[in-house]
């Protein structure tokens, strides 16, 4: 593999046996080719998000290379453009520092986020201003004209949003698009037919997250966007903020009159990943214990969003076993609900996730809502990972399908207690990874402690 270029914002890593699958499928995505060689390594290797030492994929080599050829190939196979390497960039990253403008369409297509930030707390706009090729300015002026097609589409209606794309059109940047815009975005130019790919169809969101990726097929759905003008405060009932974890908030508000409890940044701006990790996650995973989204609520510079989930009524479990204030001895009682009707209702959680071989990777009592009385669900599944398998994987439509959830990001230090050790240390999960922090949180419930 060719040496690390110093010109790229990150070095490139290596693979530990070349001539393995995974190190073909690197060799042949830096090299952009050829188209059929790579073609035929697709339809035999196992996996086609391998990673290197860097924990880059041959898709983000081939983007920051800007082969677009190969990255077309590669998403069609299955690659996921929001795969995290050890720094935190995505493939969307690298398309964006490459300039070229066809690679980044290629990866927004497939569901490609401009949100996301590396360990730096760049986007792929920072990126894109960092290559300092000529044609950056063309990819910067298409993120810009994404932005601000969806925010006119999120907080102006359909009369601003026109009105919009209609004075980017008129700066003569509509050529950077094409039929960006139009329906047959489902299908790029040249790509091979939907059947033809090892992945369900998807509803590419321009840059701003993926409404549905559902298998087997089904009726598509989407996720509704509040304006945050909609949101008002709770009107005739307390307050009922609580921490959900070190950088979350869980609070109790309006949306069109109805009640709903919405998850925010502490401070606004900062590690806004933590929503948006949650949001991949809880949008295609829906079960009767699992705490439900309803609708998201993004800032008005699309950089940020709020979560806004079924009312809790009660808290986190957390809130209820170590409320502040004078301590009490022994394990407190949760309203409504036995232990052993809680931790049931967990574990059922906790069942479905692993029937499509997903760990929660970061359950504990902060984790747990109690909804209401004799209610408890699974929530802040911004940890979740695919589990370790021993053996092939099931087809999609027995499985998760593929290019859904990635890994989710890396558990804070205040988890560290329910969580086993190779969840600390990011290695796979194995299917008693949860169980391990199922057992110390039935430990919890029954002492207190």
């Amino acid at each position: 593999m060719p040496s690390p270029r110093s010109r790229f914002p990150v070095e490139l890593g290596s693979v530990r046996d070349p001539e393995a699958q995974v190190g073909q499928l690197h060799r042949l995505a830096v090299a952009g080719g050829p188209g059929w060689g790579l073609t035929r390594l697709l339809r035999r290797v196992v996996q086609v998000d391998g990673e290197n030492s860097a924990g880059q994929t041959g898709l983000f080599l081939s983007a920051l290379l800007g082969h677009s050829s190969a990255v077309q190939l590669l998403l069609t196979f299955g690659a996921n453009p929001n795969h995290r390497c050890l720094d935190g960039s995505t493939p969307v990253h690298a398309g964006a520092f490459s300039g070229r403008r066809p690679v980044v369409l290629h990866l927004l297509r497939a569901g490609g986020d401009l949100r996301l930030r590396d360990q730096q707390g760049r986007t792929p706009r920072d990126w894109a201003e960092q290559g300092g090729a000529r044609q950056s300015r063309e990819v910067l002026e298409l993120l810009e004209l994404c932005r601000a097609r969806v925010a006119a589409l999120v907080h102006g209606g359909a009369l601003a949003a026109s009105a919009s794309l209609g004075q980017l059109q008129a700066r003569s940047v509509h050529h950077l698009c094409g039929s960006l815009w139009l329906p047959r975005l489902l299908r790029a130019d040249g790509a091979p037919r939907q059947e033809q790919t090892r992945r369900p169809p998807q509803i590419p969101a321009l840059g701003f997250g993926q409404l549905s990726s559902l298998w087997p097929l089904g009726l598509l759905t989407g996720i509704p966007l509040a304006d945050p003008k909609e949101l008002l405060p709770a009107q005739g009932e307390p307050d009922r903020t609580y921490e959900s974890s070190s950088r979350t908030l869980m609070a109790n508000l309006l949306w069109r009159g109805h009640p709903v409890t919405a998850r925010q940044l502490k401070v606004p701006g900062t590690q806004p990943d933590v929503l948006l990790a949650d949001l991949q996650h809880c949008s295609t995973l829906h079960h009767p214990n699992m705490l439900l989204l309803m609708a998201l609520s993004p800032s008005a510079d699309l950089s940020g969003l709020c979560l806004l989930f079924e009312p809790v009524w009660l808290g986190s479990l957390h809130v209820v076993l170590h409320p502040r204030g004078p301590s009490q001895e022994g394990p407190r009682t949760v309203p409504g609900l036995p232990p052993g009707h809680l931790l049931l209702q967990v574990l059922e959680a906790l069942l479905f996730l692993q029937a499509r071989w997903r760990a929660h990777g970061g359950l504990s009592s902060h984790a747990v809502q109690l909804v209401r009385p004799g209610l408890a669900k699974v929530g802040s599944l911004e940890h979740g990972r695919p589990l370790h398998r021993c053996w092939p994987p099931p087809r999609p439509q027995q499985g998760y399908p593929r290019g859904g959830p990635g890994p989710g990001l890396p558990p804070p230090p205040e988890l560290y207690p329910w969580l086993p050790l190779e969840l600390i240390c990011g290695d796979v999960p194995a299917a008693t990874s949860d169980l391990y922090s199922f057992c110390i949180l039935a430990q919890e419930v029954f002492t207190g402690q």
